[in-house]
Formats: C-alpha cells, sequence, structure tokens
C-alpha cells in the first residue's frame, strides 16, 4: 500500500458513478502530482513493467493521476467503498470533497490489459482529508431585480391582529 498527498479534483468517494458505462459504477479521484508524489508513484510500481499514468490536461490540475475502485468484480460481488476520513481519522462518510482539498490516499498498484493494451491503475483503498474545501453546487444565479434588505430593521411592535395573515 502507498499513500501520497496532493489537491484533490473530481472526487466521487460517496456514490459510485460511471457516467460512460453506467451498469460498472466505481469510486474515484484525482490527486495533484508534485515531486515527492511522483517519488511515491514510482516506487510503488517498482515490481511492475510501467508506471501508473501521469496525465495533464492543460486545466487548475496540473499533472495529476487518477484513482478509482471499481463497485462490484467481474462475477458481480460488491466490494467495501474506499473510506473517507478526517485528519483525526474520524469517518466523515457523506462529506462532499471539493475541488482543491488537500487529501491523502492510499492506494495499490494493479496490472490491467484491455484490447491488446496494458498498464498500471491505481485501485482506490482510502481517502483522508486534510483541508476540506467543501463541495456546494448553487444552482441558481444571481438576478437583477428584488433585493431585501440586509442589516437590522425596527420592525415595530407586531402582533397577530397587526399582521394580514
Amino acid at each position: 500500500m502507498a499513500v501520497i498527498t496532493g489537491k484533490a479534483f473530481w472526487t466521487k468517494v460517496d456514490k459510485a458513478v460511471n457516467k460512460f458505462n453506467p451498469e460498472k459504477p466505481r469510486w474515484s479521484i484525482d490527486v495533484t502530482v508534485d515531486k515527492k508524489a511522483r517519488e511515491v508513484l514510482i516506487e510503488a510500481c517498482a515490481l511492475y513493467d510501467g508506471d501508473i499514468t501521469i496525465n495533464n490536461k492543460g486545466d487548475d490540475r496540473g499533472d495529476f493521476v487518477s484513482f478509482s475502485k471499481d463497485r462490484f468484480l467481474n462475477d458481480g460481488r460488491e466490494l467495501p467503498k474506499p473510506r473517507l476520513i478526517d485528519a483525526k481519522k474520524n469517518d466523515i462518510s457523506g462529506t462532499l470533497v471539493g475541488n482543491g482539498s488537500i487529501v491523502k490516499v492510499a492506494f495499490y498498484p494493479r496490472e490491467w490489459t484491455f484490447a491488446n493494451k496494458k498498464g498500471i491503475k491505481g485501485v482506490l483503498k482510502d481517502v483522508q482529508v486534510i483541508e476540506l474545501v467543501e463541495y456546494f453546487k448553487d444552482e441558481i444565479e444571481e438576478e437583477d431585480g428584488y433585493e431585501a434588505a440586509t442589516g437590522d430593521k425596527d420592525l415595530g411592535e407586531l402582533t397577530a391582529s397587526s399582521t394580514p395573515f
């Protein structure tokens, strides 16, 4: 087992999903790779013929590696989901980890072959959140129009008989 530290992106560790093949859901996380993380990845793959692929899509992630774990084995048996813990190792299942959170990811390398290609992937084991950037999806955008007054306003003496409802 190996552990790298980096910034998390596209974290899906609470619910297994696979937009390309919904019948094969998986938990996943992208983690940025610095010099130290690169050394850990190389050392973890020392017994294999190759390395885990380090990607760079020219976005905020910079150099990163993708870790994943399938929810089901090929024979249909369900696998346990990765642990999600805080810095003190408390279970924080259900927490949505936002992009830019600092995490430690425990993983192990596994060789794969598919369609005459082969490689090594990082299989996700656990995620420890060191600094949380909580994910929040606000689907309503700010608009021009009515804006409630802010601050302390003296609303006077409100009684049941003075309100219209």
